[in-house]
């Protein structure tokens, strides 16, 4: 007689170390959508173009939101820049701005100022990728062409404490300004409107 004596048996071991690292940014971006119409409501030419937020616009915005300190909304008021080949520096203020200069033949509601950008509120999207995008946009801003009319190269929204709608002022700080991929020349009766929108995403 025999006796047979079996075992059996799994036996798995997992380890894992891990030193995760969570790293979570968010990106702002501004958004210019222009449209410019003849005397006779006609399409002349239509254009969208994203803008260099400002290093002092950022800081604006962040000193705002963080510092827990009231703040009390200026404008923000939106103008046009003038000229064939504008350029921008991250470093640029409305006191200083070497590659631009603010183009001023034109009146809004009738008067010659700046344009004032009305924003909804903001509104974060779903069901895309990515999801957590936040936008504000303003309303659209016409301008009607006056004087000589001339080219337009851009646009740029100014802010903060000491910003004012009359033309050519540098108060106030510079938050954004971006140019069209090819300036745009307007002549007399045309109107240019201009709708601004920025976005976050992280």
């Amino acid at each position: 007689m025999s006796k047979e004596i079996s075992s059996f048996g799994d036996h798995a071991e997992v380890t894992l170390q891990a030193k995760a690292v969570g790293d979570e940014s968010v990106g702002i971006a501004g958004h210019y959508h222009v449209v410019c119409r003849d005397a006779d409501g006609n399409v002349k030419w239509e254009e969208e173009f994203p803008n260099l937020v400002n290093a002092v616009g950022k800081e604006l915005m962040f000193n705002t939101l963080l510092s827990g300190s009231s703040y009390t909304t200026v404008g923000p008021f939106l103008g046009l820049i003038s000229g064939a080949s504008p350029t921008f520096a991250a470093a640029d203020t409305m006191v200083t701005h070497a590659g631009w200069t603010e183009f001023t033949n034109y009146t809004v509601g009738g008067s010659a100022v700046r344009g004032t950008a009305d924003f909804s509120a903001a509104a974060t999207s779903t069901g895309t990728t990515p999801a957590n995008v936040t936008t504000k946009a303003a309303a659209a801003i016409t301008y009607t062409i006056t004087g000589g009319g001339g080219t337009v190269g851009g646009c740029f929204l100014v802010t903060g404490t000491g910003a004012v709608s009359t033309q050519n002022n540098t108060s106030g700080t510079l938050y954004s300004a971006g140019a069209f991929a090819t300036a745009k020349v307007t002549t007399v009766g045309d109107t240019v409107s201009v709708t601004y929108s920025t976005t976050a995403t992280s």
